[in-house]
């Protein structure tokens, strides 16, 4: 799984590399702690740009691949 979202969350959660570059997202406010995942999860909402939630989705999809 690289991805994950549902009706109870206004985002996508997905993987990052470490659990630093998911802090770093979080601190940098282009995501937050995806509930119920590993440190290295994030939250990325749909109200993200688009090319951001496209590009996280992505790398998420790679680390996992």
């Amino acid at each position: 799984m690289f991805a994950c979202f549902g009706n109870r969350i206004d985002g996508v959660c997905v993987k990052t590399d470490s659990v630093d570059t998911a802090q770093m997202l979080i601190d940098a406010g282009a995501a937050t702690k995806a509930p119920c995942f590993h440190k290295s999860w994030v939250l990325v909402g749909f109200d993200s740009a688009k090319d951001e939630l496209r590009h996280r989705i992505a790398v998420s999809y790679d680390i996992i691949f």
